[in-house]
């Protein structure tokens, strides 16, 4: 799941889920929705739902509104969560019987939730874990730069593939400047992360772009060479290819349905 798109729970933006390019839609009831416009947004997502739709969906959940959101939103078992500002799992364990089948996604935005990692990454309830470095540099105080993120991203990269939980890099807002949006992707594609939020439809593609950088055919091909040579270490071409090297292939080629 390389790309991940916000999108706002009202029936104009709704509609154009269907459409989208991204792996995954996120409806949001948070940010994007005024406080004296959230109940209405719970209705519309609601509606949505119900009609179902072939694309992933998750629906991004109002901390100040869980039980009403939870309960509602129970009733359409193939759509995720994304829960917001996420610093301690032991806060969401009352509503376990929500979490059933679905996947939840880890929205880590504050400091606390940076230093809980650890616990977040190894929580049973989570699937992903997502940064949000806009709330996180607000709260703190710092530049939004990649030099000043390093750490924070890095951290959750880190204890996300420690306990085999797929990672979700903070989302860009550069919409029309390609080139930075570019060098952008291009970090976290370098840090390890799996994939990248998305506010806009014009970031999708780049998105999807940027993540696919292996040759699935080459890959495949270094893995049949050195299964074939029945050796500890083999050289193909210029490049040496270890066992690690070998489970890391694998690891992709079976992300993508390659036998």
């Amino acid at each position: 799941m390389k790309s991940l798109m916000f999108v706002p729970s009202k029936p104009k933006m709704l509609g154009k889920i269907h459409t989208s390019e991204a792996d995954a839609c996120i409806i949001d009831l948070e940010d994007s929705i005024n406080e004296a416009d959230k109940q209405q947004a719970l209705e519309d997502a609601c509606a949505f739902l119900s009609a179902r739709c072939d694309k992933t969906i998750f629906v991004r959940v109002a901390g100040n509104h869980l039980d009403e959101e939870f309960e509602r939103l129970n009733a359409f078992p193939f759509a995720g969560y994304m829960i917001p500002k996420f610093e301690d799992p032991e806060e969401y364990t009352k509503y376990h019987t929500y979490f059933e089948g679905k996947e939840v996604i880890a929205l880590v935005e504050t400091p606390k939730g940076i230093v809980n990692l650890k616990e977040i990454a190894q929580s049973q309830i989570v699937s992903m874990i997502a940064f949000g470095a806009e709330d996180f540099t607000s709260v703190i105080g710092m530049k939004n730069c990649t030099e000043s993120l390093y750490y924070a991203r890095c951290a959750i990269v880190t204890y996300g593939k420690a306990y085999g939980k797929t990672v979700i890099d903070t989302p860009s807002f550069i919409i029309d400047d390609m080139e930075a949006l570019e060098k952008e992707i291009q970090t976290a594609v370098d840090l390890g992360f799996d994939g990248k939020l998305s506010i806009h439809p014009k970031q999708v593609a780049k998105i999807n772009e940027l993540f696919q950088y292996y040759d699935l055919n080459m890959i495949k091909e270094i893995v049949t060479q050195y299964e074939n040579a029945g050796q500890a270490v083999l050289k193909i071409e210029d490049k040496v290819y270890e066992k690690m090297h070998i489970a890391h292939f694998k690891r992709i080629l079976k992300e993508h349905g390659i036998q």
